[in-house]
C-alpha cells in the first residue's frame, strides 16, 4: 500500500503512508506481545491496535519516484542497523557512566568515549564492513581487546620511523655531540 496523506493539525505536511502486510505468524508474534503487555497493566487490547499487528507501516515524505516501497522496506532495516550501533556504543562504550560528579569531568570522559568510539567505528569500517557476516558486537570486543598493543605497536613504530632532529654541521646537536663522543674502552 502507499497513499499520499497529510500530516499535522495546524500545519497540513504531505506525506505517503507505506505499508505491507506481515505474514501471519509475526502478526500472531505480535498479538501475543500486545495481550501481554496489555494483561501486565491490567488493561485491554484495543480492535485497532489489534488489526493494526498484521502490518508493517512507515510514514515518509521521500516521493514515490525516489523511494519505491520495497527500497523503503529494506532502509527500515538499515535504520534499524543504525539503532544497533547506536546501541552497541551506548551500552559497549559505557557512554551513559562516569566516574565522576564533576560535570567538566563527566563531559571530558564523554567527548573521550565518544572519539573511542568513533576511532572503534573507524577501525570495524577498515576491517569487517565489507563481510556482512561479520558481527559488530565481537568485532568490537576485539578492537577493545587489542586496542593498547596495537596503539603501542603503531606509536612505537611512528617513533622509529619520525620524530627526527635534522643533523647540524655548525653548532650540533646534543645527541650528535653525545654519539661523537668516544667511549672509554676505546680511550684505554
Amino acid at each position: 500500500m502507499d497513499l499520499r496523506v497529510t500530516l499535522g493539525v495546524g500545519h497540513r505536511l504531505p506525506a505517503r503512508l507505506l505499508a505491507r502486510r506481515v505474514p501471519r505468524e509475526v502478526a500472531a508474534a505480535r498479538r501475543r506481545r500486545l495481550r501481554a503487555e496489555a494483561k501486565r497493566r491490567g488493561q485491554a487490547v484495543s480492535h485497532a491496535r489489534l488489526a493494526l499487528a498484521d502490518w508493517l507501516i512507515f510514514v515518509t515524505n521521500v516521493p514515490a519516484e525516489r523511494l519505491r516501497l520495497d527500497e523503503a522496506l529494506v532502509l527500515a532495516r538499515a535504520r534499524w542497523q543504525i539503532e544497533l550501533l547506536f546501541k552497541l556504543w551506548k551500552s559497549h562504550g559505557h557512554l551513559d557512566e562516569s566516574r565522576s560528579a564533576h560535570p567538566w569531568r563527566v563531559l571530558c570522559e564523554l567527548y573521550a568515549t565518544l572519539i573511542a568510539m568513533v576511532i572503534q567505528h573507524w577501525v570495524l569500517l577498515l576491517g569487517c564492513w565489507a563481510f556482512p557476516g561479520r558481527s559488530l558486537v565481537t568485532a568490537a570486543q576485539a578492537v577493545r581487546h587489542h586496542a593498547l598493543p596495537l596503539a603501542m605497536a603503531t606509536l612505537c613504530a611512528c617513533l622509529t620511523a619520525g620524530c627526527r632532529i635534522n643533523p647540524r654541521r655548525t653548532n650540533p646537536n646534543t645527541y650528535q655531540l653525545l654519539l661523537a663522543v668516544p667511549e672509554v674502552a676505546d680511550a684505554a
